[in-house]
């Protein structure tokens, strides 16, 4: 064990475990679980009203305080001169890190910080500005109380906990003290807040020291804001993600692609670009223990339904039939969906479409060559091209099964009522789960042909990474860390994990889905090389619509499970979070020694 370890804060909204929404939710819990042997972790995050399913697991400690006082809540649409905010502070220990989460202790404060919502956009404002409060009272606590609990680094998960962090260094520098700083963004989504919207979250005219190029300089909030102001077009409220990166240490996101290509231009240019650098985002699935949890949850129904002997062994055949002709349908409980709003559409959309109530859905009257997609609704997921190439692949395949199990929000209502329309064209070919369907989630993985990620853009992309830790071929846009996790089977067919397409591309995505199925078909039927010139199987071979892949498969016609196998390979060799993780020591120590160097 090594004594007097540095203490780390993490800022974030969503954490595994406590809440998740999206791939940021694995990105700190996993760093967290893999570095605090190495550093004494404490992670602060909204409660997102989830405090009274973690008391059923986990012992709380309340902290000794209350933060209270009064505030303008016009900013967050409530019209009154004032309301009384009521933050407190619960603490549990997870895998030995620590974990506080700020809840609201009356209806004003509750309202935001315990939406389960976690990103309501009319609650959103609200929760930034109360987090913000309450960690301005929780380090003055500290400061007063137990000095020695003061942090040496924080470390900002995306735009959230950008301010909170400026009320923070404020805080410090009025008692003379100082902390290092990283921020990592994830995704940029283009927050703006006026400045008095900063003034609101208690950000006050004290300077803070900001690290420039050359060197580091005490700045205000509105010197901040005007040199910010300078490099965005027409002289806007700079961004959340731009104050922040300009306001931090070091500067980080999660793919060299992505860095250079978005947020150093997008986050300050020669503000930012010496202080920048990345970590990959990475995935512990393993692929063994999937499939035996998936055999414990579901081999006996399996047997049962389709009269298998316990003699005889389950094949991926047997379980992808189970999954589409049967589960769909008879899911243990409902996928978890906690905004009502979205609930009530997937409802709308129920009246004589594919869906029922509370989303479950029908289940296919057949098996067949199944590609799956996840993650969450958004623009930037790419869904539609999957869906504008349904026509193009079932001309082909006309048995093809297309699941998603993607993620509704508030922000997407239009896109569950816009989906609708194409589950009712394709009935035999599309299904679509809205929500957390545990029940299947790995199940779909083991099972399937394929995955695609079709993103418009993509930062990293865990969901790539969860695909291949389930020897999954992935069919992904050549944007972000895809570019970076996938490797392209026509460009380096020994080591391909997948293949790699323009976004916003149906035809390329039909022809590489095509080329992959056939492929599969191709390594079920042809068993030795010989055999692949029979005319049967040389018609399949024609059939593919990649002509580097027509190639390969006749040099080797179970090519398609060398391609499995290269995916596995992938991750346990590269993206596993033990291996990912240990750069973020290097940077922890590089930001704390420059912050030593200048006290």
């Amino acid at each position: 064990m090594i004594e007097n370890k540095d203490k780390i804060w993490i800022f974030t909204f969503e954490y595994a475990g406590i809440v998740k929404v999206g791939g940021l939710g694995e990105v700190p819990v996993n760093q967290a679980n893999h570095l605090a042997n190495d550093y004494d972790i404490t992670v602060f995050i909204p409660s997102h009203g989830q405090m009274q399913s973690l008391e059923k697991t986990y012992e709380w400690q309340k902290l000794p305080f209350n933060c209270v006082g009064q505030i303008n809540p016009s900013p967050f649409g409530i019209i009154e001169p004032e309301a009384t905010y009521n933050i407190s502070f619960y603490k549990i220990k997870i895998n030995n890190v620590n974990i506080i989460l700020l809840h609201g202790e009356n209806p004003f404060s509750s309202k935001f910080l315990d939406d389960k919502i976690v990103y309501n956009p009319d609650t959103l404002s609200g929760k930034i500005c109360l987090f913000s409060i309450g960690m301005r009272c929780y380090i003055d606590f500290l400061i007063d109380n137990r000095k020695k609990n003061l942090p040496d680094i924080i470390h900002i998960h995306d735009y959230h906990a950008v301010i909170p962090f400026i009320g923070i260094k404020q805080i410090l520098a009025k008692n003379g003290l100082d902390v290092a700083s990283l921020i990592t963004i994830h995704l940029l989504t283009w927050p703006r807040y006026p400045i008095d919207f900063y003034r609101t979250c208690g950000i006050d005219h004290t300077p803070i020291t900001i690290h420039l190029k050359e060197g580091l300089k005490a700045l205000t909030l509105y010197e901040i804001f005007s040199i910010c102001k300078k490099i965005t077009e027409d002289y806007q409220n700079p961004t959340l993600e731009l104050i922040g990166a300009f306001v931090s240490d070091l500067v980080t996101t999660v793919s060299q692609s992505y860095l250079k290509s978005d947020i150093i231009p997008n986050c300050g240019n020669e503000l930012i670009e010496f202080k920048s650098n990345f970590v990959w985002d990475g995935c512990d699935w393993d692929y063994d223990e999937i499939f035996k949890q998936v055999l414990k949850n579901h081999e006996n129904e399996i047997r049962e339904l389709y009269n298998i002997s316990q003699e005889k062994e389950l094949t991926l055949a047997n379980m992808k039939r189970y999954l589409l002709t049967h589960k769909l349908s008879h899911l243990d409980r409902s996928p978890l969906i906690r905004s009502e709003k979205v609930m009530n559409v997937i409802n709308e959309i129920s009246n004589g479409n594919e869906f029922v109530k509370d989303g479950y859905i029908k289940a296919f009257n057949e098996s067949g060559p199944l590609v799956i997609t996840t993650g969450r609704i958004s623009p930037q997921k790419g869904f539609e091209t999957i869906l504008e190439a349904i026509p193009i692949v079932i001309k082909v395949i006309p048995n093809a099964k297309f699941l998603f199990l993607i993620l509704p929000t508030d922000y997407s209502l239009n896109e569950i009522r816009n989906y609708a329309h194409y589950v009712k064209k394709y009935p035999n070919n599309l299904r679509i789960l809205y929500g957390v369907a545990t029940d299947i989630f790995h199940l779909a993985h083991i099972s399937s042909d394929a995955y695609c990620a079709l993103s418009r853009w993509e930062p990293f992309g865990i969901i790539a990474l969860e695909a291949m830790s389930a020897k999954l071929p992935v069919i992904a846009t050549k944007v972000g860390g895809f570019q970076e996790s996938i490797i392209d089977i026509r460009s380096f067919p020994e080591i391909g994990t997948g293949i790699l397409i323009d976004k916003d591309s149906p035809s390329q995505f039909a022809e590489a889905l095509i080329s992959l199925f056939k492929l599969k078909e191709i390594s079920e039927k042809v068993k030795d090389k010989e055999a692949i010139y029979d005319n049967e199987n040389f018609r399949l071979v024609n059939q593919i619509p990649d002509k580097i892949l027509e190639s390969l498969v006749l040099l080797d016609p179970n090519y398609y499970n060398k391609i499995k196998e290269n995916c596995y390979k992938r991750v346990v060799n590269n993206f596993r979070w033990s291996i990912v993780s240990k750069k973020l020591i290097d940077l922890y120590t590089m930001i704390k020694n420059l912050r030593s160097l200048n006290m």
